[in-house]
């Protein structure tokens, strides 16, 4: 996703200290550099130990 200076990648990290993990990384861009980064992390859940049986990042 990307709005003027804003971009965000939404993606999947295998084998990050032994567990696979869904991030969202935000970064601050001006002339094409990489001014500030975030980021937000959370464990995968499998889909066998959620309600709805859905994966939290489902590959096509």
């Amino acid at each position: 996703m990307e709005d003027g200076d804003m971009v965000a990648v939404h993606g999947r990290y295998t084998n990050w200290f032994g567990k696979s993990m869904i991030a969202v990384d935000y970064f601050h861009v001006v002339d094409c550099k990489f001014i500030e980064h975030w980021d937000v992390m959370q464990e995968e859940v499998p889909a066998n130990q959620v309600v709805n049986g859905n994966t939290m990042f489902p590959i096509k």
